[in-house]
């Protein structure tokens, strides 16, 4: 598409600067459009995410979720709080609040949490349409890997339709996304967005041959 650009702009009046110098300037506006597209997502999502710590008769844990109405229920994965003896949720703003599971579904690694904290306090995420997606298009997590609160990665939808066998359940979980997107240890439970922020899906697993 560059390439057929230039002629066009050569033609259409005087140029200042070499081809390469054109080009330089159309990419660096390209990126920084999609810098701002990005940084505005962050701005809009980042305070529906929260920091899941549970503890465990053996130890403690963490994973992500993100809220998903403003009766404070909040999305995350099944594995990140099954055994959970106490659950606590951080929000972006820092504040901590007492979570109980209210709603669990092993074969896709799913649970429902709810914290009691007031409707004015709470950023519900908006919901996008899974079943629209197409690979190539651009996928953004939100989370706390390593414990790291507040993390945003992004990529691209890598394929679609994956099935993979469920961490907690007998079943495979079936109709995964699969991403590029950086997602590590801690990211579980937290949101894949689309260009638009829009939540298209829950952040589960990681697959890797190492």
């Amino acid at each position: 598409a560059q390439a057929t650009v230039q002629p066009v702009l050569a033609e259409t009046g005087p140029t200042t600067g070499s081809t390469a110098e054109s080009v330089a300037a159309l990419t660096h506006r390209g990126l920084l459009a999609q810098e701002e597209l990005l940084a505005n997502i962050y701005d809009a999502v980042n305070p529906s995410v929260v920091n899941v710590n549970i503890t465990t008769q053996t130890g403690e844990g963490a994973g992500s979720g993100f809220v998903y109405d403003k009766e404070g229920h909040i999305v995350t994965n099944n594995h990140v709080v099954e055994d959970a003896s106490q659950l606590y949720v951080t929000f972006a703003d820092g504040t901590m609040a007492k979570a109980s599971v209210v709603g669990t579904d092993p074969g896709s690694d799913l649970a429902v949490i709810q914290v009691q904290v007031a409707a004015s306090e709470l950023v519900p995420v908006t919901l996008g349409d899974s079943d629209k997606l197409r690979v190539g298009q651009m996928a953004i997590a939100i989370g706390n890997p390593f414990g790291l609160e507040g993390t945003m990665t992004s990529g691209i939808i890598s394929a679609l339709g994956r099935v993979m066998p469920a961490s907690s359940s007998r079943y495979s979980m079936v109709d995964l996304i699969q991403t590029d997107a950086p997602i590590n240890p801690g990211n579980s439970g937290g949101p894949l967005l689309d260009s638009s922020g829009r939540v298209i899906g829950v952040n589960t697993m990681i697959y890797t041959e190492s």
